[in-house]
């Protein structure tokens, strides 16, 4: 899943509520909400925020926000499309801690809550969670036979979360919180294997677990012909460069990709 594709998901989600209840600038800041959110929860909470817009207290809540981000990044009011206003707004989200909570907060009150949250990677899939808002009683993220769930700046509020893998799979996690009773931890750049329970602020480990450092699935690596020196890199900071510069003996070298 790419952010963008969820940025899409949430303008779509967005512009039906125009078409029921009229065209509003606030509603803009709903699709970045909806953005922060992993695909298959984002018409679910599309759907609950629908049936709230007749609330005068919320509409009142969205316009005191709404101007917030305009203060902020008058842009957002002015973007052409709903998709290009998404990025405006999160530029001015980021700005500001407050609206941080504010956003975190209001989507937690308009129906995110679910039972449980899932998501399952497997026989050599290749599954991201991206710049997502999970908030759910329990969480798993489950990796089997040879799959790989990549979860980055991501925001886990679980009671208790699960992050399982086996058969030569794993869970890279990067710039991520897991927020429960109690406390939080985060993770950053790490992968897991077995079974790990993060609840509050303890991680448990079950038979044969571990948390590793490393093992980002976008990392890729040369030798420098010159000096012998191990080169690595995130292939998605190489993206539309052509040379590398060695850090060994600050050679520049050019480098093509492998398939992904």
């Amino acid at each position: 899943m790419s952010h963008s594709q969820q940025v899409e998901q949430s303008a779509s989600a967005v512009r039906r509520m125009w078409e029921r209840h009229g065209v509003k600038q606030p509603l803009r800041f709903i699709a970045f909400c909806l953005s922060m959110l992993p695909i298959p929860v984002i018409q679910q909470v599309g759907q609950a925020v629908d049936r709230h817009l007749s609330d005068k207290d919320l509409d009142n809540r969205l316009q005191t926000l709404w101007d917030k981000v305009v203060t902020l990044n008058a842009t957002a009011q002015t973007a052409e499309t709903v998709e290009d206003a998404v990025i405006e707004v999160a530029r001015a989200v980021e700005l500001s801690p407050e609206l941080q909570q504010e956003t975190r907060a209001l989507l937690q009150e308009l129906g995110v809550r679910q039972k449980e949250f899932i998501a399952i990677s497997e026989e050599r899939s290749f599954q991201s969670i991206l710049n997502s808002l999970v908030v759910a009683e329990s969480a798993v993220f489950s990796s089997r036979s040879g799959a790989t769930t990549n979860i980055e700046g991501t925001t886990v509020h679980a009671d208790r979360t699960l992050l399982h893998s086996t058969g030569e799979s794993k869970n890279y996690i990067n710039h991520s919180t897991f927020q429960g009773i109690g406390g939080s931890v985060g993770m950053q750049g790490m992968s897991t294997q077995g079974n790990i329970m993060v609840q509050g602020s303890s991680v448990g480990f079950g038979p044969n677990s571990s948390l590793i450092f490393g093992g980002n699935p976008f990392l890729v690596s040369g030798t420098c012909p010159n000096c012998g020196t191990l080169n690595q890199a995130d292939r998605r900071q190489l993206v539309g460069h052509s040379h590398i510069q060695c850090v060994g003996c600050k050679a520049t070298l050019p480098f093509r990709l492998p398939p992904a």
